[in-house]
């Protein structure tokens, strides 16, 4: 009985050895061999959306928008060279005078995948304050993807302009609310703060207390006001400075917070301000959020808030 289960399971192995080794290659040979390079082939645009501003220098200069727009091949390289060219839409509401293209024909060359074009916008002709829309197509016969994510470029851009304040950067103070928080939630979020003004600089209140009372997990008994400088130039300084008191364990803690940030008000809309800061014990020189940069997912606190 061994000796015919012994026979039987060489055969076995024999016939699956032999069924494995005699494969069909002419799927392989197909895909690796006799490649026609005049295939149907397609072209579309890459890097084709974008959502910028055109800023401002220290000087008032528009600080133009640029981009390198990429034409690419959906298919095998071709044995000839492909020229597709660029057009405006008529349905874009940025004007042929507001931007520039490096050209408006681009040649992939023969066994190539793609080719490149440059944008860039002209500021000083854009209109304030407004958004514009440019809506360029790309022409190659048939040959264009029929998708219109890839057959258009897509651009929507804003020229900012400064707005002076009324009352210089007294009018900062109020409630700031906040739009983006640096942390990352899982344990903190940012939360707004408030401000009033003194004479000479911003008293805030509130920052960083959400953190200490439900992230710390110690409740402020004073405190929580801390002196911001504001300056006409839109810059932000927090000066290292006591900011509360917190109890734990029946005894008392005291906290300094340190930062710095930028404002902008623009285009008549409310101001916007960026902040980064940290707090620490006394005399400490890396503060809470650097020393738990894990659970925060940033090594500072702070986010981007809008005065209400």
């Amino acid at each position: 009985m061994k000796k015919i289960l012994k026979y039987i399971t060489f055969m076995a192995a024999a016939v699956l050895a032999t069924v494995s080794c005699n494969y069909d290659d002419t799927n392989f040979d197909l895909l690796h061999k006799d490649v026609d390079l005049n295939a149907t082939y397609y072209v579309q645009f890459d890097n084709n959306t974008l959502d910028a501003q055109v800023g401002r220098d220290e000087n008032g200069n528009p600080i133009n928008v640029q981009s390198t727009i990429l034409v690419t091949l959906m298919g095998l390289p071709q044995s000839q060279d492909i020229t597709a060219t660029i057009s405006h839409n008529s349905a874009s509401t940025m004007t042929s005078d507001m931007y520039s293209l490096s050209t408006t024909s681009v040649t992939i060359p023969a066994g190539k995948t793609s080719a490149s074009f440059d944008f860039s916008t002209i500021g000083q002709n854009m209109p304030e304050c407004e958004s514009v829309n440019l809506i360029l197509d790309l022409n190659a016969g048939d040959n264009v993807t029929s998708s219109d994510n890839g057959s258009k470029v897509n651009f929507n851009i804003r020229k900012i302009s400064p707005s002076p304040l009324a009352n210089g950067v007294s009018d900062l103070a109020g409630t700031w609310a906040i739009g983006e928080s640096y942390t990352n939630g899982t344990y903190y979020d940012e939360a707004s703060f408030g401000a009033t003004w003194d004479g000479t600089k911003l008293v805030a209140s509130g920052l960083g207390q959400a953190m200490i009372d439900l992230f710390w997990g110690e409740p402020v008994v004073a405190g929580g006001d801390f002196d911001m400088i504001v300056s006409e130039d839109g810059t932000v300084t927090i000066p290292r400075q006591y900011i509360y008191t917190t109890i734990y364990a029946g005894a008392n803690y005291d906290y300094e917070i340190e930062g710095s940030g930028t404002w902008v008000s623009l285009c008549g809309e409310p101001p916007v301000m960026k902040i980064q800061y940290d707090i620490y014990y006394p005399g400490d020189a890396v503060g809470l959020a650097e020393t738990y940069a894990g659970y925060f997912g940033a090594s500072y606190f702070g986010g981007v808030f809008t005065l209400k």
